[in-house]
């Protein structure tokens, strides 16, 4: 029932957006701006997004403990695949399991890294909103929900590290509190949380610190250079405007969704676009149809290709995906 009620909200909240986001534009410039489109900016593009892949891949490895490459890599993409594909982000409990099915890691050794895997890229985002907000002009509305955000996430992050330095007194207290209801599963909830203690404690030590930062850099510098490289193909490229197309976009992309984050994802790339550059809105609306879209359409091609590496098929990655793991 509550994933069928998030589902719809989802999909209500994707019409809305993409509604919101083409009302005012003309549909006929977008198509000419398409027609017109400089397609010799695409190959650099494709270069890009899977260097970026790569290093998004060998993070996630990282905080597994090393995982094999090849399987981190397709495991990634057939959740990726799935993501665009079915609803509730279920390929993220699919790439977990096929990780563990092929990598020697447990279920939930792979989903507590995921957890972090999401953290470390949503405490990148809103850095990049706020450094954007510092050397960009935009609306001050704008500017203020970048340093709130990135305050409220300084915040969390001082508590989460807070939380891990002093572990077993935050066990006991969770102990405590779970202990009262008896619905909730005290110990299984007690196993999430060590879970989610080692996959941290893996980030732990200097030099394993500077390659997940360094991996960090290199993939969001790739994925705002993929940006840069199609926003050729319809306009004058500007490494600025495309980075906040790809900040504004993951933050949309956020919140509950049809797959794929459509709509949501593409109409606050617009807003950021058009908004603080003053760009024409169907070159905008091109453009950013053009990264996101194709984007997606790449993983899905990727994501099966991946499955047939692997030996999986397509109902073995998505019932893996709505199964609710223990």
């Amino acid at each position: 029932m509550i994933k069928n009620w998030r589902l719809w909200v989802g999909a209500a909240l994707s019409v809305l957006a993409l509604y919101l986001t083409l009302r005012t534009v003309d549909l006929a410039q977008v198509q000419v701006a398409f027609a017109h489109a400089n397609l010799s900016w695409i190959p650099p593009a494709i270069v890009a997004f899977l260097i970026g892949l790569y290093f998004r891949a060998h993070r996630w490895s990282m905080l597994m403990g090393d995982t094999p490459i090849p399987i981190t890599w397709h495991a990634m993409l057939i959740g990726y695949m799935l993501n665009m594909t079915l609803p509730l982000r279920l390929g993220e409990v699919a790439k977990a399991w096929v990780i563990s099915q092929r990598g020697g890691v447990t279920m939930t050794r792979a989903l507590s890294s995921i957890v972090v895997d999401r953290i470390l890229d949503l405490a990148t985002v809103l850095g990049l909103f706020a450094l954007f907000a510092f050397f960009v002009p935009m609306p001050a509305e704008l500017a203020r929900a970048a340093w709130s955000g990135a305050a409220v996430l300084l915040v969390l992050l001082i508590l989460a590290g807070l939380a891990l330095w002093q572990a077993p007194r935050v066990e006991g207290w969770l102990r405590a509190l779970l202990s009262r209801q008896n619905t909730l599963h005290a110990e299984r909830w007690i196993q999430r949380f060590h879970d989610l203690r080692d996959a941290f404690r893996i980030v732990g030590g200097r030099g394993r610190v500077l390659r997940m930062a360094l991996d960090t850099v290199l993939m969001w510098g790739f994925a705002i250079l993929l940006a840069t490289f199609v926003q050729g193909a319809f306009m004058t490229p500007s490494v600025a405007q495309a980075g906040l197309v790809i900040v504004a976009g993951n933050l949309g992309g956020a919140a509950p969704s049809a797959p794929g984050g459509l709509g949501l994802v593409q109409g606050a790339a617009k807003l950021a676009l058009v908004g603080p550059f003053g760009v024409d809105e169907a070159q905008a609306v091109a453009f950013i149809f053009a990264q996101s879209i194709g984007q997606q359409l790449a993983l899905i091609a990727l994501g099966f290709f991946s499955l047939a590496r692997v030996g999986l098929s397509l109902r073995d990655a998505a019932n893996a995906g709505r199964a609710t793991p223990s």
